[in-house]
């Protein structure tokens, strides 16, 4: 049997992570940054929360960006995303790099995967995707997911300060998103200590910080703080497995386009109340981080705290079409620490839909 040390250096060898660039003002290194992996001919994809931020990243990059799209979708439908892949590899691109979002990253994971080049990104948002090995498509209106080292980003500029004009309601859903990552990665059976304590350090990081930006939008250290916190939640998920919480996500997302973060706040507490017999000490964890009787109520008391999305009413989720969704969750292969439930998947997302706070259930 190892060590907990020899256990340690060994999770240490095969964790996945970009290289990370965290700094105020970090944009400014994308040119080195690009250098350093000795690109020529760039793609740049952006989203509309970067827009203000494209010009820099022209004005440092000058002709390297050969091809440029500044319109993104959810949830990457692949008649979106083939034509773009078709010009990359037609413009002998040999990196793609995204700044924005999580829907930016996605597709520049997408065409990385597809045209077989390199990605960097530069997020503006708290999804964290920017640090996984995970890809997403839709095809057919559902969602595939699968892993792949070559989406992970080469390198991740970190640079708080395009986040400073997040407005707080994308801020408050992006950040309840970036928790989901590091709760299921508590409970994930691959689970390694340095994941442990990255997605414990990541969820107290962003619970502390959400409040702060909710009581004052200009926050600058709060901002700060929460993208560290997205990093390390980040870095949780791509070194776990995911359980039924990012199942039921990505088959609403694929199934109803609805909208990503605000999803996963609304799901995450039933999530978690549906785990919460099943992986007591990981969620007790939980609990203690957000000062909680319990780890579903605390994410749902945050979430209504900081004014992210509690309901799935309230994004267009057609409840009529929950025993629908609980079948085709059936047919997936996932790994949660309950089993499978029918009935209680639909109590689930009933429970989502309606909003009620856990210990309310009636």
């Amino acid at each position: 049997m190892r060590t907990t040390k020899e256990a340690r250096m060994t999770a240490l060898s095969v964790a996945h992570s970009p290289k990370v660039v965290f700094a105020r003002g970090a944009l400014s290194q994308i040119a080195s940054e690009v250098a350093a992996l000795n690109k020529k001919r760039i793609l740049l994809i952006s989203d509309e929360s970067a827009s203000s931020h494209v010009k820099k990243v022209n004005d440092e990059l000058g002709s390297l960006i050969v091809q440029s799209v500044d319109r993104v979708v959810m949830h990457v439908p692949d008649e979106f995303s083939a034509p773009i892949v078709a010009r990359a590899q037609k413009n002998e691109i040999d990196l793609v790099i995204s700044i924005g979002g999580g829907s930016a990253t996605g597709l520049g994971k997408i065409v990385a995967l597809d045209a077989q080049i390199d990605l960097m990104a530069v997020p503006t948002t708290y999804a964290g995707s920017e640090m996984t090995t995970i890809w997403g498509r839709t095809r057919n209106n559902q969602k595939l997911t699968g892993r792949d080292i070559a989406v992970l980003a080469k390198t991740t500029i970190y640079d708080p300060e395009l986040t400073y004009s997040l407005p707080l309601s994308i801020s408050a859903n992006s950040g309840m998103n970036a928790i989901a990552h590091a709760v299921e990665a508590l409970y994930a059976p691959d689970i390694t200590p340095e994941v442990h304590d990255a997605a414990l350090e990541g969820i107290q990081v962003i619970a502390n910080g959400l409040p702060r930006l909710h009581a004052d939008i200009d926050d600058i250290k709060a901002r700060d703080e929460l993208l560290r916190g997205s990093m390390l939640c980040g870095f949780s998920l791509s070194n776990a497995t995911m359980g039924i919480h990012h199942k039921i996500c990505h088959t609403l997302g694929g199934m109803f386009e609805l909208a990503h973060a605000p999803m996963h706040s609304a799901v995450l507490p039933w999530a978690v109340s549906y785990n919460l017999n099943f992986a007591q000490s990981q969620l007790n964890e939980v609990a203690k981080v957000l000062n909680a009787p319990s780890a579903d109520i605390g994410l749902w008391d945050l979430a209504n705290k900081v004014g992210a999305q509690t309901s799935l009413k309230n994004i267009g989720y057609p409840l009529e079409k929950s025993e629908e969704v609980a079948d085709v969750i059936s047919r997936a292969t996932f790994v949660n620490p309950r089993p499978f439930d029918h009935h209680a998947v639909v109590d689930l997302l009933r429970n989502a839909y309606e909003g009620i706070r856990p210990n309310d259930e009636s």
